[in-house]
């Protein structure tokens, strides 16, 4: 099986998403993080797809998907649920990294019929005042050489001026390094996160926005609290972005179980893919039992 199994384009929703499809068992999609980003699961994929059977995709704007907006919450939640209808699944388990986690946590207060269950992966919650603290945490990690470098490159990007792709690689790098709880390999994991393609600070800034209108919303925070789904919040113990959210948002839902994984940062399942692959698998085993699932959701033979 290649790292990505069965490659296609899906049209979903007025828009030609990169998909791929793999592994058996009861349904569950990886939503990558930016927002404006590419799919970089391969290896969270491998530890899961003897278990379930494991859907990835580009989000529209980003990665080898189609630019064609809106770039907005809502549509962001109809492009996943359009993507279930083609595969033909009833339920599914959404699986979401960072922005992801949001925009998994937007799909069961939008589609509670269709969620099975939610991973909420290193998300920072409905909770928007976590930016600051996060940026310093990620700073104490950087030289000072590496913060300036990258302030400035970032000035570039804020003021709409666009790098070059030698330039956007290292501010990727310099702003990605910190993510990581192992200080040694943090530049060289940052890096194998690069792709051909590159992010898409458009999609990233409407996203953004739109998020934190969102998380102002007192009713959508009210629905979130109410995600009667069960819901696993995991969360590397280095990761900047402080553990809190995640203790919030697990203790302000009625179904959620949390896992701080020790010795991880943004990415758990890059440097501490055993104990993520023993939590992640431990709830979905545990999940599958209490909705007696182990053999529902399966889609269509014949999609793609």
């Amino acid at each position: 099986m290649s790292s990505t199994g069965a490659e296609r384009f899906v049209e979903a929703n007025g828009a030609r998403l990169w998909t791929a499809r793999h592994g058996s068992g009861p349904p569950l999609v990886l939503l990558h993080g930016g927002p404006g980003l590419w799919d970089y699961f391969d290896e969270l994929a491998t530890l899961l797809d003897d278990l379930v059977e494991v859907h990835r995709y580009d989000q529209r704007g980003g990665g080898r998907s189609q630019r064609v907006g809106p770039y907005d919450i809502e549509t962001f939640v109809a492009d996943l649920e359009a993507l279930r209808a083609h595969w033909g699944h009833e339920r599914w388990t959404v699986a979401g990294h960072s922005w992801g986690a949001a925009l998994a946590l937007a799909y069961a207060v939008a589609h509670p019929g269709r969620t099975e269950a939610v991973l909420h992966i290193d998300g920072t919650g409905v909770i928007d005042d976590w930016h600051e603290e996060c940026e310093a945490n990620a700073d104490a990690r950087r030289t000072p050489e590496q913060r300036a470098r990258r302030a400035e490159l970032w000035a570039i990007v804020k003021s709409g001026g666009t790098l070059a792709p030698e330039l956007d690689r290292e501010y990727c790098v310099l702003t990605w390094m910190a993510d990581y709880a192992g200080r040694a390999r943090a530049q060289q994991l940052a890096s194998q996160l690069l792709r051909p393609y590159r992010p898409s600070y458009d999609v990233n800034a409407a996203l953004t926005s739109d998020w934190a209108r969102l998380t102002g919303d007192a009713s959508f925070v009210a629905a979130a609290a109410r995600i009667d789904a069960p819901v696993l919040v995991v969360h590397g113990a280095d990761d900047p972005r402080p553990a809190r959210l995640a203790e919030r948002l697990a203790s302000s839902l009625p179904r959620a179980e949390l896992a701080i994984i020790p010795e991880a940062g943004h990415l758990p399942w890059v440097e501490q893919p055993e104990r993520t692959r023993d939590v992640l698998r431990g709830f979905l085993v545990r999940a599958q039992a209490r909705e007696g699932t182990a053999i529902m959701g399966r889609g269509r033979e014949d999609a793609n």
